[in-house]
């Protein structure tokens, strides 16, 4: 093969590629076209407003609070207040004879590890409170520091909150809580409290004495 057939052969392969590329770029154009474009289609999509519902945080516990129990309330260990008049005012902080502003500091501040939650959502008062004396009891094994969920009550008849009023009416009552406080500002829905420290019982402390 002399020169003149080695250059003709190379211009045809050089345009062969040529178009082989052309072809391939066309292809490519015409796909993109052909994608649908998500904002223009989602244009008059209105973004919700943040609503500020409360997270609950991850369980940290091996059991989940239930709420239908087969525990049988015990009437003389087990915590009850009657129904109250829900439209009262519940407030957002409360310490044990208001001596605690430090314990309610150190709550908001995360000092104490909340060891368990409960999400108290469609319960009853009568079910609630049940359940918020088993959630005591369960804390007392475990920690001092718990996070319970009751809502803001948005869905409430009225829009009274008669699940939030009770629940913290039972915890300003409550003989083993010290304070409690709302775990993240503006957010009523839930209440992070603090329970008396346990003491051991004696034969415990016999066994750590030897």
């Amino acid at each position: 093969m002399n020169f003149q057939e080695q250059l003709k052969n190379l211009h045809k392969q050089a345009k062969e590629e040529a178009r082989v590329k052309q072809q391939a770029a066309l292809k490519a154009q015409q796909a993109k076209e052909e994608e649908p474009d998500f904002a223009s289609l989602m244009s008059d999509v209105i973004p919700l407003k943040s609503t500020q519902r409360y997270v609950a945080p991850v369980d940290k516990t091996p059991i989940k609070v239930r709420k239908h129990s087969s525990i049988e309330p015990d009437e003389d260990r087990y915590f009850y207040i009657g129904e109250g008049d829900t439209r009262i005012e519940v407030p957002d902080t409360f310490s044990k004879n208001g001596q605690g502003s430090n314990d309610i500091k150190r709550l908001q501040a995360g000092h104490w590890e909340v060891v368990a939650d409960v999400d108290l959502h469609g319960y009853t008062q009568e079910e609630a409170q049940q359940t918020l004396n088993e959630f005591i009891e369960f804390l007392k094994q475990r920690g001092v520091c718990g996070e319970i969920i009751h809502g803001s009550g948005l869905n409430s008849s009225g829009y009274v909150p008669k699940l939030k009023t009770t629940v913290r009416r039972w915890l300003m009552q409550h003989p083993d809580v010290l304070a409690y406080c709302e775990p993240r500002k503006g957010n009523d829905g839930a209440v992070r409290i603090l329970i008396k420290r346990q003491r051991k019982p004696d034969i415990w402390a016999e066994d750590e004495k030897r």
